[in-house]
C-alpha cells in the first residue's frame, strides 16, 4: 500500500506540480462548488505521505541540487521580492539565487483548528533553509494555514486555541531566529469577518509584544468573494500583503484561459489589474503590497485548438520545470503568446481530434507583469512557489534584470 502511495504522490508531483476565470466564475465557485486553491489541493494531496525528511521529498520531485550560475546583482532596496518555499520543494532551496530575495516564507504551519496547535510544520526546526536565507540577510518567515469554511469557522470562534497558537508561534519564531509570519487563511466564511479581523489584531499585537520587529504578513484572495478583508479595521495590524494573483482559471473552469490574465477583457473577465485596484480602492496602500505571481501552469482536454474553448477535461498544474521538461525542451512546440491576457500558451494535438491547451508564465509574460509592478510602485513580487524552477536559471535571471540595482531593462512589449 505504502509503494503504491508514493507512486500516485509522485505522479501528482511531477505532472500536477503538473501544480493549482473569470472574477465571476471564482465568486460562483467559492460559493457554489467548493472552489480549492492550488496551495489547499497540495495539502490535502500529501497529507498521509508521513515524510520527515527532505531527501524524501525530493526523491518525489525529482529534485536536483546541481550548480547553476546566475547573473549577479544586488537587490534594489525600494523593492521586495518575496518567495514561498512549501515544505514538499524539499532541498531545492540548495539552488535558490538568495542575492536576489527579500523575504522567504516556508510553507507551513498547518493548524489543528480545535486547538491551535500544529497538524504539522513538517522540517521548520530543521530545514537548511532557514541558515542559507540569513547568510544572503534575506529575512525568513513562517506561513500558516488554515483551509476550508469548517476549519476557519471552527477555529476564528475559539479564543483558546488562537492564544496556543500565537505561543506555539512565539517560540518557533525565536527558536530559528525568523523574522514574521505570513497568514493564509481560505476559506474564511462571510459570517466570520468579524472573528477574523478581531484574529488579526490580536496575533499582530501580542507577537510584536514579544519582539517589535517582527512583522505581520497576510495573504489575500484574487478576488475576495466573501468581502472577508476588511482593509480600514486590518490595515493597522499589517506590515505588507501578499496577493495571490493567480487561478483566475483553473481546474474548475469550463472555458480555457490563463492563470493570470492582466488586464480586463471581455474574453478573460476581470484580471490581475482589476484585482489590485479592488484592494487599492479598500485601502491597501501599493508599498505595502506585494503582488503574487504563479511559477506553474494550467492544462486541459479540449476539441478545439481555440483559446478559451470549452473544457472536455481538466489535465494538470505543471511546475515551470515541468513545462520546460516535458512539454517545450522534449515536443519542440512553437510557443504562442496571448496579448490581451500578457500569457504564455501552448497548444498540443492528441489523438482523436482532441487537444491539449497549456497556460503559464515564463520570461515574457513575467517581464510584461514586473515591469507594471515597477511602473506603479507596488511593494514588489512574490513567487508561487520557489523551487518550481528547479535545474533552470531563466526566472532567477529575470528577478535579477528587473529587481537589482545593476540590471534594470525592460526586455518585452506586450507585442
Amino acid at each position: 500500500m505504502k509503494i503504491f502511495l508514493i507512486a500516485i504522490i509522485s505522479l501528482i508531483l511531477l505532472t500536477g506540480c503538473r501544480d493549482d476565470g473569470k472574477d465571476e466564475s471564482l465568486i460562483s465557485l467559492s460559493e457554489n462548488s467548493g472552489f480549492i486553491s492550488k496551495r489547499h489541493l497540495h495539502d490535502k494531496t500529501l497529507d498521509d505521505s508521513n515524510f520527515t525528511t527532505e531527501q524524501q521529498w525530493d526523491s518525489l520531485h525529482d529534485i536536483s541540487n546541481k550548480k547553476i550560475v546566475y547573473k549577479k546583482g544586488k537587490l534594489d532596496a525600494q523593492y521586495k521580492t518575496f518567495g514561498w518555499h512549501p515544505y514538499y520543494n524539499g532541498s531545492s532551496y540548495k539552488t535558490y539565487n538568495f542575492s536576489i530575495l527579500w523575504g522567504v516564507s516556508y510553507y507551513s504551519y498547518s493548524i489543528e483548528p480545535k486547538t491551535g496547535n500544529y497538524k504539522s510544520i513538517h522540517q521548520w526546526k530543521t530545514t537548511a533553509l532557514i541558515d542559507s536565507a540569513k547568510v544572503h540577510n534575506c529575512k525568513v518567515f513562517l506561513s500558516i494555514s488554515n483551509f476550508g469554511k469548517t476549519n476557519n469557522t471552527v477555529f476564528l470562534k475559539n479564543l483558546e486555541a488562537q492564544n496556543t497558537l500565537i505561543d506555539s508561534l512565539s517560540n518557533l519564531l525565536a527558536f530559528r531566529g525568523a523574522n514574521g509570519i505570513n497568514i493564509d487563511f481560505e476559506g474564511v466564511p462571510k459570517n466570520s469577518k468579524k472573528e477574523f479581523t478581531k484574529f488579526i489584531a490580536l496575533i499582530s499585537k501580542k507577537l510584536k509584544k514579544i519582539n517589535p520587529s517582527y512583522m505581520i504578513s497576510l495573504s489575500l484572495y484574487a478576488v475576495d468573494w466573501n468581502n472577508v478583508f476588511d482593509i480600514n479595521a486590518l490595515d493597522p495590524y499589517i506590515d505588507f500583503y501578499t496577493l495571490m494573483g493567480y487561478d483566475y482559471y483553473g481546474s474548475f473552469s469550463k472555458t480555457t484561459g490563463p492563470l493570470t490574465p492582466f488586464t480586463s477583457s471581455e474574453k478573460f473577465g476581470n484580471g490581475l489589474i482589476a484585482s489590485v485596484d479592488r484592494y487599492r480602492n479598500k485601502g491597501v496602500h501599493p508599498k505595502k503590497l506585494i503582488i503574487g505571481l504563479p511559477y506553474y501552469g494550467v492544462e486541459w482536454y479540449t476539441n478545439s485548438d481555440k483559446i478559451g474553448a470549452d473544457v472536455v477535461k481538466f489535465r494538470s498544474h505543471p511546475s515551470y520545470k515541468s513545462i520546460r521538461t516535458i512539454d517545450i525542451d522534449s515536443l519542440h512546440i512553437p510557443l504562442q503568446f496571448d496579448t490581451i491576457s500578457s500569457s504564455s500558451y501552448m497548444i498540443m494535438k492528441d489523438s482523436n481530434n482532441t487537444f491539449r491547451q497549456l497556460y503559464f508564465e515564463d520570461v515574457k509574460s513575467l517581464s510584461i507583469k514586473y515591469d507594471w509592478i515597477k511602473k506603479n510602485n507596488f511593494g514588489g513580487v512574490g513567487i508561487w512557489a520557489l523551487g518550481y524552477d528547479n535545474d533552470y536559471s531563466e526566472l532567477w535571471n529575470l528577478l535579477t534584470e528587473k529587481f537589482s540595482e545593476e540590471q534594470n531593462a525592460t526586455l518585452y512589449n506586450n507585442k
